[in-house]
């Protein structure tokens, strides 16, 4: 096993946790934290578009790493449809987007089959760097509504401390990742991906940052929400 393979299973492990804590945090408060729903579903979508750059170019690194952070985060957004429905009288709406978060979880493990099968679905692979733009962009923009958002409203401190730091710590693993795969394997599949996982790893980096100064600027003790 080379170290570029070791860091790209750290990058998936870090990946693959990314939505527990939000789910843990969710299901003891009773109640979801205070983040973008549009965050989550441009991550989500982001993960769809991962698992299929995963399964175009035969990669287990990329594309385990989408049916665990595929399930949290499908877990998350329904419990967070489920609590709106219960409070709000759009139940249509709120189930309606949970039946189509359900789906995209669902074409994830149909991938999954298909990877395990060794079932190809025509020449996908040729379309390996397009799908590795929109998922790069996706997975790496997603968090950005939420940053903004959080720092407006100085509601990033309620966010739980090891989503955040886990962002930023799976952003720079994949960075490197992506790097390495770009340089020393001389695979330009990555280079999209490497591309946008810089902005990804930025918006990390200052939404910690963020969090930080908004637990400093608390004139009363504070309790830190680890998860």
């Amino acid at each position: 096993m080379t170290y570029i393979t070791i860091i790209g299973w750290i990058a998936a492990s870090l990946t693959s946790i990314i939505g527990l804590p939000l789910v843990i945090n969710t299901f003891l408060a009773k109640k979801p934290p205070k983040v973008s729903l549009l965050s989550w579903w441009i991550y989500y979508l982001g993960i769809f578009g991962f698992a299929l750059l995963g399964f175009a170019i035969r990669d287990l690194q990329v594309f385990i790493p989408q049916v665990f952070s595929g399930l949290s985060t499908f877990i998350f957004l329904a419990q967070i449809y489920i609590f709106k429905a219960k409070t709000t009288r759009r139940q249509l709406i709120n189930f309606s987007f949970l039946s189509f978060a359900l789906t995209v979880f669902l074409l994830i493990i149909l991938l999954g089959i298909f990877f395990w099968a060794k079932i190809s679905l025509g020449n996908l692979v040729f379309y390996a760097k397009y799908l590795g733009i929109f998922a790069g962009f996706c997975v790496n923009i997603a968090f950005l509504p939420q940053t903004l958002l959080g720092i407006k409203n100085k509601t990033t401190k309620f966010i739980p401390l090891t989503f955040l730091l886990n962002l930023f710590l799976l952003n720079f693993a994949w960075l490197i990742y992506f790097f390495l795969q770009f340089v020393i394997e001389k695979n330009d599949v990555y280079l999209p991906s490497f591309i946008f996982q810089i902005i990804g790893f930025l918006i990390s980096t200052i939404q910690l940052v963020a969090y930080f100064y908004q637990i400093k600027q608390q004139k009363k003790p504070f309790k830190i929400n680890w998860i």
